[in-house]
């Protein structure tokens, strides 16, 4: 299920933002930062499926690779209509 959020209108712009080392890894509080959500949007997101892929290193340490949360922009800034979701 593909959810339409506030997040898709702004992807494009977004992806110049995440800007740096592929591979750095980010916390959820500076992915939101970034992204310009909540960290609560994030941790629903993860539960729900709508959110950017991260990595479980721990029980409760979760990380975000700058060149995921690009690629996962991307894939959002494509749609321009509700209509065009798979």
């Amino acid at each position: 299920m593909e959810v339409n959020l506030h997040l898709d209108k702004r992807a494009e712009d977004l992806v110049a933002a995440v800007a740096g080392d592929d591979e750095d890894l980010l916390n959820t509080a500076q992915t939101a930062k970034l992204l310009g959500v909540s960290v609560q949007w994030l941790e629903i997101g993860r539960t729900r499926g709508y959110g950017p892929p991260f990595i479980r290193i721990g029980q409760r340490n979760i990380r975000y690779r700058r060149d995921r949360l690009r690629d996962w922009l991307k894939e959002r800034a494509e749609y321009r209509s509700t209509r065009d979701y798979a």
